[in-house]
């Protein structure tokens, strides 16, 4: 699955016209070895192990990621964002703890219901943004 990922991003961005750089190619090689969202600097200090790449090029290639639909923003209660590399129809949200950050992956979403929701009341082009919060097992 995570050479599915990565192969589907590279082409995605590809097909928008971006180029396929060998530090593009790195921070999505590390992405998809992930299975957890991760932090630009995260992904930074990983990169930096195989090419050249300083955090400026990481942020701007989260950007061309977002636009590309590849990449899912995980924000957290602190400010703190993350990055995911997702698939196509791969919308999903986080459980996080607000100790140690350890973020597990939710495979559940009541989009529809509150597209129905937000419909009924006069709103278009709706999108949301939803994580959860609490404390983990190991941090009690």
């Amino acid at each position: 699955m995570p050479k599915k990922k990565l192969e589907d991003a590279l082409s995605s961005l590809k097909a928008l016209g971006h180029r396929l750089t060998a530090p593009r190619k790195a921070i999505l090689e590390v992405m998809a070895a992930e299975s957890r969202p991760l932090s630009v600097e995260d992904i930074h200090h990983y990169v930096e192990q195989q090419t050249p790449c300083d955090l400026a090029t990481v942020y701007r290639n989260m950007d061309a990621c977002l636009e590309a639909d590849i990449v899912q923003k995980c924000m957290l209660e602190n400010g703190k964002v993350l990055f995911e590399l997702v698939g196509e129809h791969d919308h999903h949200h986080h459980i996080i703890c607000r100790k140690c950050e350890r973020t597990d992956r939710i495979d559940l979403c009541l989009t529809e219901e509150m597209k129905t929701v937000a419909s009924s009341l006069g709103f278009t082009e709706v999108s949301h943004v939803l994580e959860l919060y609490g404390i983990c097992s190991a941090c009690k």
